[in-house]
């Protein structure tokens, strides 16, 4: 009996040793604790959304990886990825500091202006910065809803479709990149 103890015992231990909870903890769905709040998890930015009276992680966005600085010559004749990548480059002054946290990211009208296309689409609504791009060809209402929404702030033309939709909205917090800057 006590070799039984001692061998679940100790398979708890290493079973929170290997896979400690905060690790899993950030998932479609899971609990999170603070509205707004994002973490990146293999390659997906999650956003920590309101769903109901509860607090869940939304579905993610791919985190593009920004560009190594060592190129070689023939990458460097490639044509450079456009403005529009959905990955900012670092500014100056986060490059000088001497902190390990990444640069928070910057949305502007101007960088939503420049994602006008079916290949980077960016829209605001409510103050919020959403990528469209994947959700183009998926929505029920035809691409043209959401092509006339890129590089735009399409607050009005979603609420004047969508308000007090939930489905809708829960499902736009799955495209959310960050809020738009003053």
């Amino acid at each position: 009996m006590k070799i039984y103890a001692i061998a679940t015992g100790a398979a708890v231990a290493l079973a929170l040793v290997i896979a400690p909870p905060a690790s899993a903890a950030v998932k479609e769905g899971a609990a999170c604790k603070k509205a707004g709040q994002s973490s990146t998890v293999s390659g997906r930015k999650f956003t920590c959304i309101k769903k109901g009276s509860k607090l869940v992680w939304n579905k993610g966005v791919v985190v593009k990886k920004a560009p190594s600085a060592a190129t070689t010559p023939a990458a460097s004749a490639a044509p450079a990825t456009p403005a529009m990548s959905a990955t900012p480059a670092p500014s100056k002054s986060a490059e000088e500091g001497k902190s390990d946290a990444p640069a928070p990211v910057v949305y502007t009208m101007e960088r939503v202006r420049a994602n006008n296309s079916a290949d980077y689409c960016f829209t605001v609504i409510s103050g919020k910065v959403y990528d469209l791009t994947k959700w183009i060809k998926s929505h029920p209402g035809g691409s043209g809803a959401i092509l006339s929404l890129c590089g735009t702030d399409g607050t009005a033309a979603f609420n004047s479709q969508h308000r007090g939709e939930g489905t809708p909205t829960a499902r736009l917090a799955g495209y959310l990149l960050g809020p738009l800057a003053k």
